[in-house]
């Protein structure tokens, strides 16, 4: 993992802002019916960065993520990883992108019921080609990283819902990406795991320098953000950092100050 740590904010050698998305639509056509769950979005995020995209269900939160993650194309527009225009990449190059360069988290951790915790771990490392002595070694420390030392060969069944997103996390860390994503990670947690969950993403994110990109809907989670994002109906209506000059409730509700670009 690449960057600068304690959250800090770097470029790449080239000068471009790790992530970047230029008038970026995308329309899902539903029979007759055309869905526009992106319209128009321009973003940058800086290597570092730990950002959060909130909004009302259906705003396209998911969405974006997905374009940022590569995992979808937009229907126009241009999406730049570290500079590189990924919408003109194939479906093979994107993949090798999503495998070197992303991590993702989700809401349903996705882990796979018969494989112990380190196993889990250990499928990104076996698909990127890693030795078999060395992914044990890398599985086993990032269990270890994220508080799971002793819980290694638990499988999802003998493990909470905040451990079974522990062992998530530690899996889309295991190729250590420059960028995690995590969608509604907190999701299906109750308020005191959810909240331990943010945290141990923000402590990845300020001590090894992770950029961060969650999408959430609970204002309190975002508030672990250092940069919120108000996603409505497809467009950022605002964006600004968290600072402690600005009270919790008025950086989190952008919308009472009207839209911005």
């Amino acid at each position: 993992m690449k960057g600068k740590g304690e959250g800090g904010k770097a470029r790449g050698e080239e000068g471009f802002p790790l992530v970047k998305l230029v008038d970026v639509h995308k329309v899902y056509k539903l029979g007759e019916v055309e869905v526009h769950a992106l319209r128009g979005v321009n973003l940058e995020v800086e290597r570092g960065e730990f950002v959060a995209i909130v909004g009302p269900s259906g705003s396209g939160k998911s969405t974006l993520l997905n374009m940022i993650g590569a995992m979808d194309r937009p229907t126009k527009g241009q999406v730049f990883i570290e500079g590189q225009d990924i919408t003109k990449m194939s479906d093979k190059e994107r993949a090798k992108l999503r495998l070197e360069k992303i991590g993702f988290v989700f809401q349903q951790y996705h882990l796979i019921p018969w494989l112990p915790a380190i196993k889990s771990v250990e499928i990104p490392l076996m698909i990127a080609g890693v030795p078999p002595k060395e992914r044990r070694k890398r599985a086993e420390a990032l269990l270890h990283e994220v508080g799971l030392g002793d819980r290694m060969w638990h499988k999802p069944s003998e493990l909470s819902g905040g451990e079974q997103q522990r062992v998530a996390i530690a899996r889309a860390l295991a190729n250590e990406p420059e960028i995690l994503l995590a969608d509604e990670p907190t999701g299906n947690l109750d308020t005191k795991t959810g909240a331990e969950i943010v945290k141990l993403i923000r402590r990845l994110n300020e001590e090894k320098g992770v950029t961060c990109i969650i999408v959430t809907h609970d204002l309190e989670v975002a508030a672990a953000a250092r940069r919120v994002l108000y996603l409505r109906d497809g467009r950022i209506v605002r964006g600004q950092p968290l600072a402690a000059k600005v009270g919790k409730e008025k950086a989190l509700r952008p919308e009472e100050e009207g839209e911005g670009a």
